[in-house]
């Protein structure tokens, strides 16, 4: 601080005051008293200045430390919640159909009219039931053919056996020769031969008179007659429209981005306007849809059916909980939530967390989250929780 003689240096019209005067007048102090004689008082300049930045510097140095000491004080006061009493398990859906893995078209295997067909669009039929009968009098007729060339081949293979057996006894008298046993054991194995094959044309005629009652080859539903009684149909040709319903699966198309999630849950549904119904998967079809981006799932029914050709929506949730899109806070570049740590905030950052979109959270259930205050937050940031 500046010493006597410097200020009397600073200003000369300053000296040491008496109650009646000053004392040690120069000219240069004589003109200054001269001065404020003429104005009535001492100029401010000269008389306030010393004390006057004495009194700034104080004042900033009393500012300086309260603001410091404020700082390192600053505690703040949020509010906290058990990370179970905000997640939540993220629900999926898909559009979804039921397929039946057998939808026939019945078709004839023999020619002839139809006599009949008995059944009627949405009848349920059982395996072996009729579905049309033909006109099979041809076929019957064709058994009734073979049935009589069988006769006829029976009675040949007869006498073959007795004139053979008549031949071997007249060699012991050397009657006849052995060449004449030769040929007789030679027509026996050609009537045998012929016996063999009368039994297929048999067994064949029998086959297509079979063939003009076209039964179901399996329960089912028909959904379609595409012949009428009367006509004349030949092999292959189209009689009844057949779904099958009890063999179905559900064939759901679903985002690439969603499959993990869809393989790792323990529980999926097919929501339809007939009900709920537990499904599994059987496989995912390993090709991508280049235009959906998306990856057929085939899933079989594990409780309850639905109708053959019913849509719905497969849902099902994930195994990992999740938090709403708007609990998270962006720090360096990164969302994360902010964890109470021992009266001090923890940054926690959320790995592959979208602004906008709920997080997956890899978090034990009751580690306490920050909720209100959290967006004034640092890492590391003492806190208080607040009554």
């Amino acid at each position: 601080m500046p010493n006597a003689n410097t200020w009397y240096a600073l200003y000369p019209g300053v000296r040491n005051h008496r109650k009646s005067g000053l004392v040690g007048t120069d000219a240069t102090t004589q003109h200054a008293i001269n001065r404020r004689d003429r104005r009535g008082k001492e100029p401010a300049s000269a008389m306030n200045y010393p004390l006057t930045l004495a009194k700034l510097l104080g004042g900033l140095l009393l500012v300086a430390f309260s603001l410091t000491g404020h700082a390192e004080k600053k505690v703040t006061q949020v509010t906290t919640a058990k990370l179970a009493d905000i997640t939540f398990f993220q629900t999926y859906t898909a559009p979804a159909t039921t397929l039946s893995l057998n939808e026939s078209r019945v078709s004839a295997e023999t020619s002839g009219k139809i006599l009949k067909i008995p059944v009627r669009v949405g009848d349920s039929v059982a395996k072996g039931e009729l579905l049309a009968a033909l006109d099979c009098q041809e076929n019957s007729f064709r058994v009734t053919r073979a049935e009589a060339g069988l006769t006829s081949i029976e009675a040949r293979v007869t006498l073959a056996n007795q004139q053979i057996k008549r031949t071997k006894s007249l060699i012991k008298t050397s009657s006849v020769s052995e060449e004449r046993l030769n040929q007789q054991q030679a027509d026996l194995q050609v009537a045998l031969a012929d016996r063999s094959a009368q039994y297929t044309t048999i067994a064949e005629a029998r086959l297509n008179q079979a063939r003009c009652l076209i039964t179901a080859p399996f329960t089912g539903i028909v959904r379609e007659r595409l012949a009428g009684e009367g006509e004349w149909i030949n092999p292959g040709q189209p009689i009844i429209q057949l779904i099958d319903k009890e063999r179905l699966e559900i064939s759901a198309q679903i985002s690439v981005d969603l499959i993990d999630t869809l393989q790792q849950t323990d529980k999926i549904q097919l929501e339809t306007n007939q009900g709920n119904y537990g499904v599994a998967i059987r496989q995912v079809v390993p090709t991508v849809e280049s235009l959906g981006r998306n990856r057929e799932v085939r899933l079989q029914f594990t409780d309850g059916q639905a109708l053959p050709g019913s849509s719905g929506r497969l849902t099902w949730q994930s195994t990992q909980p999740y938090v709403p899109a708007d609990i998270p806070v962006r720090r360096d570049k990164q969302l994360g939530l902010f964890l109470l740590d021992q009266e001090k905030a923890r940054f926690h950052p959320l790995a592959n967390a979208l602004e906008g979109h709920p997080a997956r959270v890899d978090l034990p259930s009751n580690v306490e989250v920050i909720m209100e205050g959290r967006q004034a937050l640092n890492n590391g940031d003492s806190i208080e929780q607040a009554n």
